[in-house]
């Protein structure tokens, strides 16, 4: 018996349903629900012919949480009654296009039950009926995405594996082993933003396949990548693979519900250890798992003006915490979002930067013109050091943002220089402070097409060599010479003498 599909219902004469938008593939439906609450993810497993009066709809708002949380739990269709409103609002049809979303609405003289028992005897021994059982078993066992990919490929004899929101491969395999493939297809995949996406890997082609993060503006919570193109599968398969990215989410959303609580008291530490409550701050750490008699490590990290805005940070971390097993969930600052690591003793802070710069440069489509930003504090033993740690990590992000790079990074041992002083300067003070010294140069550059500014770095490099700058810049010491003058100028700073050179270095060091 074939797979029953959206367009077998629309055919159906007795079921007065119309349809108003749809996105191919022609979905399989595997089963009905019928709701009226605002955000019905928690309920869906994937398939399913979701049928609504629209009471929960109020704004435009609802209309995208709604087709949302559906497109996300791999639902076949959603099917509007008009009973209530009228007509289906154009926010539903707008939200409905933006998320792929089949889109029907029905007769009024159609009662919902009469819909559910046609679907009920359609879909009796329909094919994928005992794998989606298989993949609830699964997931109630707490295999986790890898059992649910396990299933999966058993069922559809299609090779799969499991990335996470960073495009770190975290289960399963594909014909084709190189990882540097599958990186580069992970991020034009998210260059493109139009998911599933079909992406050339190595002499062949995949398909990424997002799930849904059960937080809302975050990026997918993880990729399910199969082999080949998924157009070209059989329907069952199709809606085999839609399961799986439905029931991955169901199963992040069960996650998240627990972060919730260790969230809480994570919160409660901080407060405790801001207060020197040290004895409050040691037992809720301890109930996270954390052992203050063993190195923690503070992270600091933030994202600014990138297409998940400041939440990109946590997906970041994410990987943090898959590295070091025990780390806290990351947790919103007023600075950005935290993480407390357990470390192995001596581990440098430049090992935790490597993970989140490798993290940031896998999703650096997602950063697009933004920036990240990260500061770390020293390993810490003890309450009282990990209070001093979670004050470097704040003090080594504010020294980080001094940087103009998209991404910039600091710890415990840089703020031992300069910049941990220009970090403690008010925003206002130091950009007037480099736009007195450097701004000049700057409009000059900018007017007359001259290296003005790029001279005198590599002259402070140098440390006032002539012949070192001239060699550096390739131009002869004349020509060194006038444009150091020019420099001097314009901005009223003699370069030979030690106190302007140090105004000049800090200048030049303001982002």
């Amino acid at each position: 018996m074939p797979p029953l599909l959206v367009s077998d219902l629309l055919d159906h004469p007795d079921l007065g349903l119309e349809l108003l938008s749809h996105s191919p593939p022609d979905r399989i439906v595997r089963g009905v629900y019928t709701t009226d609450l605002p955000d019905p993810v928690g309920y869906l497993t994937g398939g399913e012919l979701v049928l609504t009066s629209a009471g929960w709809y109020r704004t435009e708002s609802d209309a995208e949480v709604f087709c949302a949380a559906l497109a996300g739990a791999g639902s076949a269709a959603l099917v509007v009654g008009t009973a209530i409103v009228g007509r289906v609002p154009q926010a539903i049809h707008d939200a409905a296009q933006r998320h792929r979303l089949t889109l029907c609405t029905v007769r009024d003289d159609v009662s919902y039950a009469t819909i559910t028992a046609a679907v009920h005897s359609a879909i009796t021994g329909a094919p994928g009926s005992g794998l989606h059982r298989e993949l609830l078993a699964s997931l109630a066992a707490g295999e986790g995405p890898e059992g649910l990919v396990s299933a999966l490929r058993r069922a559809t004899r299609v090779d799969c594996a499991l990335l996470s929101a960073t495009g770190l491969i975290m289960g399963g395999e594909l014909p084709d082993p190189e990882a540097g493939r599958l990186d580069r297809a992970f991020r034009n995949a998210l260059a493109e933003a139009a998911f599933p996406s079909v992406q050339v890997v190595g002499p062949g082609t995949a398909s990424i396949h997002p799930v849904q993060s059960p937080i809302a503006r975050r990026p997918p919570v993880g990729y399910l990548v199969t082999a080949g193109d998924y157009r070209d599968r059989e329907p069952w398969v199709v809606d085999a693979i839609t399961q799986v990215c439905a029931l991955w989410a169901m199963s992040a959303a069960a996650r998240q519900e627990r972060r919730i609580v260790e969230e809480r008291f994570l919160r409660e530490s901080l407060n405790f250890l801001g207060t020197g409550d040290e004895g409050a701050a040691e037992a809720r750490l301890r109930s996270l798992g954390l052992d203050p008699d063993r190195p923690i490590a503070a992270v600091l990290a933030s994202s600014g003006e990138t297409r998940y805005g400041a939440d990109l940070a946590a997906v970041l971390l994410g990987d943090v915490v898959r590295t070091w097993p025990g780390s806290t969930e990351p947790i919103a600052t007023d600075a950005g979002y935290l993480v407390l690591t357990p470390v192995e003793p001596g581990t440098p802070g430049t090992q935790l930067i490597d993970v989140v710069r490798q993290a940031a440069e896998r999703l650096r489509p997602l950063v697009g013109s933004g920036r990240v930003v990260a500061g770390i504090g020293h390993s810490a033993i003890g309450i009282a050091a990990l209070r001093r740690s979670l004050h470097e990590a704040r003090h080594a992000h504010r020294t980080a943002m001094l940087s103009k790079e998209w991404f910039s990074a600091a710890t415990s041992a840089e703020l031992s220089s300069h910049l941990l002083l220009l970090a403690s300067v008010p925003d206002d003070v130091r950009i007037l402070f480099r736009q007195r010294l450097i701004g000049p140069l700057e409009d000059y550059d900018r007017e007359r097409g001259a290296d003005l500014v790029a001279t005198l770095t590599a002259f402070l490099d140098a440390s006032g060599s002539w012949s070192r700058c001239a060699a550096h810049l390739h131009v002869h010491v004349n020509t060194l010479r006038y444009r150091i003058g020019r420099i001097e100028q314009l901005t009223g700073h003699s370069l030979a003498g030690l106190n302007d050179r140090v105004d000049f270095h800090l200048a030049l060091s303001i982002g």
